[in-house]
């Protein structure tokens, strides 16, 4: 589990644009920030809506960084919480994964700009452009959370498509704000 847990949290780090911890200073000072204040684009109330389970509001990953907001279902642990994560990105992370072995194509009808990518592991992520405002949103609507055991690929293919249409709605929602 420790083993799996690890090498989806690296694959995280790659989809985010991210390959150096936030918490190191020097590390950090490296990367261009994103500016923004994610945990201001939703309330808890939008979130259950479109989750359909009763959420947290939005608290900040890392506190110095407001860039990066999950909001997760109420007394939960964390790695079986359903779970909504926005974060603002620059247009280099924005890119970035368009192409390469985690993209799965374009989104139509979001922003200026949208596509998928692919996280083995992790699940879909939603990239969305909006004049020069860039967010990405990534959800885990799937009871139980990594803690899962595995699923059949009917299975597999129906929480692809629910993670998907929340990622979507929850787009449509942040798009009003910025």
């Amino acid at each position: 589990m420790q083993q799996r847990l690890t090498a989806n949290l690296t694959s995280l780090a790659v989809v985010v644009g991210l390959s150096v911890s936030l918490r190191d200073p020097c590390a950090a000072a490296a990367l261009e920030r994103a500016g923004g204040d994610a945990c201001k684009l939703l309330t808890a109330a939008q979130v259950t809506a479109v989750l359909g389970v009763q959420v947290d509001e939005g608290a900040y990953i890392d506190a110095t960084h407001p860039e990066f907001c999950v909001w997760r279902e109420h007394d939960k642990p964390q790695m079986i919480a359903q779970n909504v994560q926005i974060h603002f990105m620059t247009a280099r992370q924005f890119e970035a994964p368009k192409t390469g072995p985690f993209a799965k194509g374009p989104e139509s009808g979001l922003g200026d700009d949208a596509y998928w990518s692919y996280t083995p592991g992790i699940g879909f992520s939603l990239s969305i452009k909006k004049g020069s405002t860039y967010i990405r949103v990534q959800s885990r609507p799937i009871p139980k959370g990594v803690a899962r055991s595995a699923d059949t690929p009917a299975l597999k293919a129906q929480w692809d498509e629910k993670m998907k249409t929340v990622e979507r709605t929850i787009g449509a929602e942040v798009l009003k704000k910025i």
